[in-house]
């Protein structure tokens, strides 16, 4: 129905209020419904009350969230009072909405990675990316959210506290007492480390003590006891960590095992005398045998050295001889040339240079009757003296 026609007056009342009470009343009435002058169709218009608007915007709002219609009721006083408290909370319930999704929610969109983490963006709790440490951006919540874990930080596990992880079985069939530490830390070493250890792994530090466990006993099982407890500790600690690595590998658990501590490797406490008597004859053995290394090593170059000097003696000896030989070969020789060129003369000088040689180392003097030599001579001290002569020269 037109406006025009709520009013039985002829008057033209809008559709905000009254218009005014005389016939023929002004049609420029404002419709803002404030009414105009007595009696007569005037065109004095006022402006609206802001006060009425406000009261009609926070009805509006009322409406919207539910509010009382006090207002508009007759009686007035306590209708009146409930409704502006309702349109007051819904203004107020507007105002933190507006305020909520132009400051706080953008907020949400910006987050921060330290250093010691590495931050894992989820999209409706599905996996998105990784993020590096520093400011980043992301879709605010609920449609984002950001979780960060720390990765460089460095765990340690101590296994074989007790007697049930600590006493494993050799290859040779005998218990050994072990007990050893595990570091290890998120995988960093490729690209998808941090998502693997975040949603592959529920419990790393009860999936890396069980797979520690496994893997001793597994190096163990395969070794014998004697190392385990005196030479091949290194190489135990190295085979378990290779073991670990390879099974959590498998598992795509996103955990590197940095390093693996023996910390103890020994007989049970019921037969460790014995095997303490048994390391000390090890020892002994091992002590013995250094202790023979060493003689060997100072008395074999002796003997070498002594074999050699004889040899070159030997050598020097036969040289010697040799030359020797061959000189006494060509002395004959030249005086056998010489005898046979002058038999005679060769054999009387050979008999006087004889005769010479054997009777100056003698004292007997033999004398010709016919040589006039004179019997008081003292010729038994002249073969002396001739004979010390001949020995100092």
């Amino acid at each position: 129905m037109p406006w025009n026609e709520n009013s039985g007056g002829g008057g033209n009342g809008g559709p905000w209020g009254s218009g005014s009470s005389g016939g023929g009343g002004n049609r420029n009435n404002n419709p803002w419904g404030r009414p105009g002058g007595q009696g007569g169709g005037g065109n004095n218009q006022e402006p609206p009350d802001l006060d009425e608007l406000v009261e009609r915007m926070q009805a509006s709002i009322s409406r919207m969230f539910g509010g009382g219609r006090g207002r508009r009721s007759g009686g007035g006083g306590s209708g009146g009072d409930g409704g502006g408290r309702s349109s007051l909370v819904g203004t107020l319930i507007v105002a933190g909405l507006i305020g909520f999704a132009v400051i706080v929610w953008p907020g949400r969109a910006v987050y921060q990675v330290e250093p010691s983490e590495a931050g894992v963006v989820l999209r409706f709790g599905n996996y998105v990316r990784t993020t590096t440490p520093g400011l980043h951006m992301k879709l605010p919540w609920p449609i984002e959210t950001v979780e960060l874990p720390e990765v460089t930080t460095t765990h340690i596990i101590e296994i074989g506290n007790n007697r049930s992880e600590s006493e494993m079985l050799t290859r040779d069939e005998n218990i050994v007492d072990i007990a050893f530490t595990v570091q290890w830390r998120v995988d960093l070493s490729y690209a998808d480390g941090v998502r693997d250890y975040m949603f592959n792994v529920r419990e790393p530090e009860a999936t890396v003590r069980a797979v520690a466990e496994s893997a001793i006993r597994e190096v163990v099982g395969t070794s014998d006891l004697q190392p385990i407890i005196t030479t091949a500790r290194a190489e135990v600690s190295q085979r378990t960590r290779q073991v670990m690595q390879e099974t959590l590998d498998e598992y795509d658990a996103g955990i590197q095992v940095l390093q693996v501590n023996l910390q103890r490797s020994q007989a049970p406490q019921s037969v460790i005398d014995a095997f303490r008597d048994v390391d000390a004859a090890a020892q002994d053995a091992e002590r013995a045998r250094l202790n023979a290394t060493a003689y060997s090593n100072r008395v074999l170059p002796e003997a070498r050295g002594e074999a050699a000097r004889r040899i070159q003696e030997a050598e020097g000896y036969r040289e010697s001889r040799v030359a020797e030989a061959r000189g006494d070969a060509d002395r004959f020789v030249s005086i056998y040339q010489e005898y046979a060129a002058a038999p005679e003369v060769t054999r009387r000088r050979m008999f006087l240079e004889t005769m010479e040689e054997v009777i100056g180392r003698s004292e007997l003097i033999i004398l010709d009757g016919d040589g006039g030599a004179v019997p008081y001579l003292p010729l038994d001290q002249l073969g002396r003296d001739r004979a010390t002569r001949g020995d100092n020269q």
